[in-house]
């Protein structure tokens, strides 16, 4: 068989040769028009930047800033994990049934060092994390938080510190002697079986901490209505507005000597310094303050404690959903009394427990409103009319 030839004499398959003729030219135009395409675009955009100068710096602005938000709340978020805490454990078979729905109800419970000197953080978060210590610290503030389903109407109770209650094991005795005795899970208790209040979380306060926030706010003002002189410590209140921060703050929320209405007094005054608390931090000029915000957020996480059942998306969920609160959206109570007696040599506050439970009962199903429109009951006057 020839090379190229069958035995037939048909063409067949042969290894073919590629010469330079075979080899089209290159399209010098094609890659002339693609490189003057790609320098029109670039030479369209570099226009258009030029032109729309003032919209380009804005965009490059807003990323910037959109950067910094996203790693500012990533900061915020991580302190919730910092915030400390503590077991309770609530549960037994006379316990109040919850309400059902998305409202919530916390205790919140100031803490002192018995003597009033020291920032009681660092040891507190010591004795949480251990046995507690009876006698080691005093709640002389004790209030009942309820934010309602909505997140947009809140009540906060507040219970007077002498209130002569049963304290579970302990017999009768002044409500803040359930913290000292017994520690949160104690307080908590005495509290849900008084009132007949189911109690979804409980949250430690160090009074203390209340001075920094006071300065990390610049202060606050308070209206005293007419001159008074705290018997205690020394310090004289003159008539007038009182811009307070630091340690006049504490003194401020902490005087009951001398005072017209004593402890009752003071209970007012520390809700009318909450009050104005809620105010600066809801004013622009504080929630349009990164530093402030981001130092205020810090402070906070050391100044507070919870119990482990408010875990950080929890504690989240709860200001998110309270964010629109504001002080003219929440009522700021006293619990229904009759004023001091005197029980042996202790002097106490009689609570009127029927009117006290049938309080809590509407406050709890979303229905205070409507109760409140038809009893008396001690509610924070006025800014002007706080002694």
């Amino acid at each position: 068989m020839r090379d190229g030839f069958n035995d037939r004499g048909k063409d067949t398959p042969g290894p073919t040769t590629t010469t330079d003729a075979d080899i089209p030219p290159p399209d010098f135009g094609t890659s002339r028009v693609r490189s003057s395409r790609r320098r029109s675009r670039r030479t369209r955009f570099k226009r258009w930047l030029g032109t729309h100068r003032a919209l380009t710096v804005l965009v490059a602005t807003a990323l910037s800033l959109l950067v910094f938000v996203v790693a500012w709340l990533v900061y915020l978020n991580s302190q919730l994990g910092d915030v400390e805490r503590f077991d309770v454990e609530l549960d037994r078979p006379d316990r109040p049934t919850r309400v059902a729905g998305e409202a919530v109800n916390i205790l919140l419970l100031g803490v002192d060092d018995a003597d009033y000197r020291d920032d009681v953080g660092p040891q507190l978060d010591e004795v949480l994390k251990g046995a507690w210590q009876p006698g080691a610290f005093r709640s002389d503030t004790m209030m009942v938080l309820h934010v309602d389903a909505t997140g947009d109407q809140a009540q906060l109770v507040s219970i007077p510190r002498d209130s002569w209650v049963q304290v579970p094991g302990h017999g009768n005795n002044k409500v803040n002697a359930a913290l000292s005795l017994g520690g949160p899970e104690l307080a908590a208790r005495t509290v849900e079986d008084t009132f007949e209040l189911h109690l979804d979380h409980v949250m430690l306060i160090d009074f203390q901490g209340l001075r920094e926030v006071s300065q990390i706010l610049d202060g606050v003002d308070v209206y005293v209505p007419r001159t008074v002189t705290d018997t205690k410590s020394g310090h004289t209140w003159q008539q007038g507005v009182h811009h307070v921060r630091g340690n006049e703050a504490l003194l401020y929320v902490r005087q009951r000597y001398g005072l017209p209405g004593g402890d009752f007094d003071r209970i007012q005054r520390q809700q009318n310094f909450l009050r104005a608390i809620l105010d600066k931090v809801a004013a622009r000029g504080t929630l349009l303050n990164p530093l402030r915000v981001t130092r205020l957020a810090r402070h906070l996480a050391d100044l507070v404690a919870v119990d482990q059942t408010l875990t950080n998306g929890r504690l989240r969920d709860l200001v998110l959903s309270g964010r629109h609160l504001r002080s003219h959206s929440i009522r700021f109570l006293t619990v229904p009394h009759d004023g001091s007696a005197m029980v042996g040599r202790a002097s106490v506050v009689k609570l009127r427990l029927r009117e006290a439970r049938g309080m809590f009962s509407e406050i709890a199903h979303d229905r205070f409103e409507s109760w409140y429109a038809d009893h008396q009951v001690d509610d924070l006057p006025d800014r002007t009319a706080v002694d």
